[in-house]
């Protein structure tokens, strides 16, 4: 029975020296860097240009414009005007009448902001701002807006002959 328990482990030590693992091992490996983008797309709705004729004896509220806009990223719908009011051209801008620009969301009556055309000529005066990272569909607003002229003084008022300025509208992202 001896011999035989002696067979047995002679059979086995040797098996666990094949079964146990080897100490340093080979490896080997590859990393890959993943990227990838995605456009900046903001939306101005409306676009472009256009023209609307100011009724330079009305100080009321003088029309609406409704935009609606939207980013895929944080942005800012600012405006700006080119000659700070509404210049008059026979003067050569020596006669400038300012107006204020009202916006709110849909007309509603709560958050209206007022801009003051003197106040965007420099630089534009942001209106609305989003920090929001959101795609396009979810991350955007609509702001309505109308104007409304300023006589600083009796000596404006009616003063024949033609008046001109530019109001930009700009929605811009921020990133």
């Amino acid at each position: 029975m001896k011999k035989s328990i002696k067979y047995f482990a002679a059979l086995a030590i040797p098996a666990l020296v094949v079964a146990t693992p080897a100490a340093a091992q080979d490896s080997e490996s590859f990393t890959l860097a993943l990227s990838g983008s995605v456009d900046s797309n903001c939306e101005l709705v409306p676009e472009g240009s256009g023209a609307f004729t100011v009724d330079m004896l009305d100080t009321g509220d003088q029309g609406a414009l409704t935009i609606v806009y939207s980013c895929n990223s944080p942005y800012t719908v600012s405006l700006q005007s080119l000659n700070g009011g509404m210049e008059h051209q026979e003067s050569g801008g020596s006669v400038n009448i300012d107006y204020d620009i009202e916006s709110s969301f849909l007309g509603l009556p709560f958050g209206v902001t007022t801009t003051n055309s003197a106040d965007m000529q420099a630089s534009p005066i942001v209106i609305v701002t989003d920090n929001d990272w959101q795609n396009i569909l979810t991350n955007g607003g609509t702001r309505s807006g109308d104007l409304d002229l300023q006589f600083d003084s009796l000596a404006e008022f009616a003063v024949a002959g033609t008046y001109q300025d530019e109001l930009t509208i700009t929605l811009a992202a921020n990133f």
